[in-house]
C-alpha cells in the first residue's frame, strides 16, 4: 500500500472516529437542562394570598458544580418557583434527574398530614387549567418515610397532587443526584396518557408548620429513557 493510500485510510478512520463521538456526544445530551448560574428568563414566583412567600435566588454554593445553584427560603412561608420548559417531549425524554440538598427541614413537617405538610424543597410537573389541575411531586420530607406515598389538595380542590416522598431528616445534608421516569411515576401514581404540555416547578415551604425551611436545587435535566431499572 502506497504511503498516500495509507494517509487518506487514516484521515477517513479519524473522520469516522469524530463522527461516531459527535453522535454519541449528541445522544448523551439532556434535552432540557437548567443550571441556575442566574435565574432562568421567564420564571415566576407564585405564592399563596395572605402568606408571606418563599425567596428564590440564585446563589453561590461552594458545593454546586458549576459553584451556583438555586438556593430557596421560606420563614413561615410558602411559594413555588415555576420554570420555563420549552421542547420538552415527555413521550421522548420522560427522565428526570436533578441535583438538590436541604440545609434547614420545617420542623416536625409531615407530608401524611394536611396541618404539617411542609417541604423544604419539592419538583412537581403539572398539567391542567383554571378549573382543575394534576401534579406529581417529588418530594425531600422531614418526618413522613422515605417511598411513602399519597394524594394532597390545595385552593379549594382545584390542585390535586400525587406525591411521593424521596428523602426525609435521616438522608443527610449533602447534595444527592435523582432520577426519575416520569411516564412510569405518572403510570403508577395517576395513570392515563402523559401530558402534552406541562409546567414544571420547585417549591419551598413552612407555612403549616410556622418554622423555618431551605433548600438548594444545583441543576435539573430532561433526558431520554435508557434501559437502566427504574429508581425505587
Amino acid at each position: 500500500m502506497s504511503l498516500r493510500i495509507q494517509t487518506r485510510t487514516a484521515a477517513a478512520g479519524l473522520l469516522l472516529a469524530s463522527i461516531a463521538a459527535g453522535a454519541a456526544g449528541a445522544a448523551d445530551a439532556p434535552a432540557w437542562r437548567e443550571d441556575f448560574r442566574e435565574l432562568p428568563k421567564g420564571a415566576e414566583t407564585k405564592g399563596k394570598p395572605g402568606t408571606p412567600a418563599a425567596v428564590f435566588e440564585a446563589a453561590d454554593v461552594q458545593q454546586a458544580e458549576d459553584g451556583r445553584a438555586l438556593r430557596m427560603t421560606a420563614d413561615k412561608a410558602t411559594a413555588s418557583f415555576f420554570l420555563p420548559v420549552d421542547g420538552v417531549d415527555l413521550r421522548k425524554t420522560p427522565v428526570l434527574r436533578w441535583r438538590w440538598r436541604v440545609t434547614e427541614l420545617p420542623a416536625g413537617a409531615d407530608g401524611r398530614e394536611a396541618a404539617k405538610d411542609d417541604q423544604a424543597i419539592g419538583l412537581y410537573l403539572g398539567t391542567g387549567g383554571l378549573f382543575g389541575k394534576t401534579s406529581l411531586a417529588w418530594r425531600w420530607e422531614t418526618e413522613t418515610p422515605v417511598a411513602a406515598t399519597g394524594t394532597a389538595s390545595y385552593a379549594a380542590g382545584v390542585v390535586k397532587v400525587h406525591w411521593i416522598g424521596l428523602r426525609n431528616r435521616e438522608s443527610g445534608a449533602d447534595f444527592v443526584v435523582e432520577e426519575r421516569n416520569v411516564a412510569d411515576d405518572w403510570k403508577a401514581h395517576i395513570g392515563g396518557d402523559l401530558p402534552k404540555s406541562f409546567t414544571l416547578s420547585v417549591s419551598c415551604n413552612s407555612q403549616y408548620t410556622g418554622t423555618k425551611a431551605a433548600a438548594e436545587l444545583d441543576w435539573i435535566e430532561f433526558r431520554p429513557a435508557t434501559n437502566a431499572p427504574p429508581a425505587p
